[in-house]
C-alpha cells in the first residue's frame, strides 16, 4: 500500500477571486475533492495527507483524509512538509490538487508501472495524441522526443529517503517543469540542441536526470491524459467545468 500527499497549491497559487486552487468549485465539489475521490477509489492507496490552508480545507475534507498539514510556502517546501508525515515510507505518491479529471484507473496504472522500475522518482508523461483526443482544445506544454511528442503529468512517485540530497537541483526542475527550454538549460546545452532536432530519447532524459539528482529516475508513459490536465488559470477552470457538465 502507498501513502499519498496532495499539495493544494503554493503561496502563489490563486485565481482572481483570491482563493486557493484547491477550493474553487466545479459542479457540486471543490476541486481537491475530485482528487481525494480518485485516491479513495484506488486500491493501491493507504493513507492520504493534504498540505494547504487547513482551516479552509477541513470543513470539506474532514473524515475523507487522514492528515492535514498547514502549507508553508512553495511546491517543494509543501512537498517536504507532507512527506514528513510518512517519514520512513519506502515510497510516497505526491500529487497536485488541480487535476480534477484524475481517475482510480489512471492511478492504478501509474503506480503499477512505477513499481516495476524500482526507481527513486517516477514522473508520468502523456502523448500529445492521447491528450488531444481526450481533451480537444486543452492548452498544454509539449516536448518533442524521438519517441513522440509528450506533455508531463502531475504525479510524482518518490523515495523520501533520497530527496534531501537533491534539493538544490530539484528546486530548479520544479520551477521549470512547465518551461521546457529552461529545463533543458538545467539539463545541459547539448539537450537544447538535441531537443531542437527532436533527437532526445526517453532513456536519454532518464539517464541525464538520474545523474543530476543522484537517484534513479524513470518516466512512465501513461495512456491516461486525466493524469496531467491541470487547472492553472481561469480558462482551464472554465474548460474543467464544461467537461464535468458534459460527462454528467
Amino acid at each position: 500500500m502507498l501513502n499519498a500527499v496532495i499539495l493544494s497549491g503554493d503561496k502563489n497559487s490563486a485565481f482572481s477571486d483570491g482563493f486557493s486552487k484547491a477550493l474553487v468549485t466545479i459542479r457540486d465539489k471543490i476541486m481537491i475533492e475530485y482528487v481525494v475521490g480518485a485516491l479513495k477509489g484506488c486500491s493501491a492507496i493507504d493513507k492520504i495527507a493534504v498540505v494547504g490552508p487547513v482551516e479552509k480545507l477541513r470543513p470539506h475534507l474532514g473524515g475523507k483524509v487522514d492528515f492535514f498539514v498547514e502549507g508553508k510556502g512553495g511546491l517543494l517546501e509543501n512537498a517536504l512538509e507532507g512527506m514528513e508525515v510518512f517519514k520512513g515510507s519506502e515510497r510516497v505518491l505526491l500529487l497536485t490538487c488541480d487535476i480534477p479529471f484524475l481517475t482510480p484507473e489512471a492511478l492504478e496504472h501509474f503506480i503499477n508501472e512505477c513499481r516495476k522500475t524500482n526507481a527513486d522518482l517516477c514522473y508520468p508523461i502523456v502523448t500529445r495524441e492521447a491528450n488531444e483526443m481526450k481533451f480537444p482544445g486543452a492548452k498544454r506544454t509539449y516536448a518533442r522526443l524521438r519517441e513522440g511528442t509528450f506533455t508531463g503529468g502531475n504525479l510524482f512517485y518518490v523515495n523520501p529517503a533520497v530527496v534531501e540530497r537533491s534539493l538544490g537541483i530539484a528546486r530548479q526542475m520544479i520551477e521549470y517543469r512547465k518551461k521546457p527550454w529552461k529545463m533543458c538549460r538545467v539539463l545541459g546545452w547539448d539537450f537544447v540542441i538535441r531537443l531542437l532536432m527532436g533527437n532526445l530519447t526517453i532513456p536519454g532524459v532518464e539517464e541525464r536526470v538520474s545523474k543530476l539528482l543522484n537517484m534513479k529516475v524513470a518516466a512512465i508513459n501513461s495512456p491516461y491524459p486525466e493524469i496531467g490536465n491541470d487547472v492553472d488559470k481561469e480558462s482551464d477552470l472554465e474548460m474543467a467545468r464544461q467537461f464535468m457538465e458534459n460527462i454528467g
